[in-house]
């Protein structure tokens, strides 16, 4: 049984691959549920009358972002950049743009790292009539 103190409040609690107690988890999810309503009513907030109006962190807000957790409307600023190129993103880490020249950059790795198959023979004994015609 691994004990652990919990990263934000301090107690002690069973360690089973999260790094907040089940209080603090349910708090956050409590959070969550609570910021999803809010720009759901209020359609054209931004972070920070988000993070004012639900009392949770602008960081909070935007690692929920990141993990495609929490999407605002089209066109708010977010302050998230893509980690590749610079250009605002609504979600995640990266822009479309870049998700697509990595999915094809993989994609040409995995097609240039496959061996080619080998083309196949004619077997000799895939027709049976040769063999059959010596018993008549």
């Amino acid at each position: 049984m691994d004990i652990r103190n919990c990263v934000n409040c301090g107690n002690m609690f069973q360690y089973v691959g999260n790094k907040l107690c089940p209080n603090c988890v349910k708090k956050l999810d409590d959070d969550l549920q609570r910021v999803k309503q809010f720009i759901e009513e209020n359609k054209g907030a931004t972070v920070a009358q988000v993070s004012e109006q639900c009392e949770v962190s602008v960081k909070q807000i935007r690692r929920w972002i990141k993990e495609e957790r929490l999407m605002f409307a089209p066109g708010v600023d977010t302050g998230l950049v893509c980690t590749q190129c610079g250009m605002p993103i609504e979600s995640g880490s990266i822009c479309k743009n870049c998700k697509a020249q990595l999915a094809e950059g993989l994609q040409s790795s995995i097609n240039k790292s496959m061996p080619k198959p080998e083309p196949s023979k004619p077997s000799r004994t895939s027709d049976s009539s040769l063999h059959l015609s010596k018993y008549k």
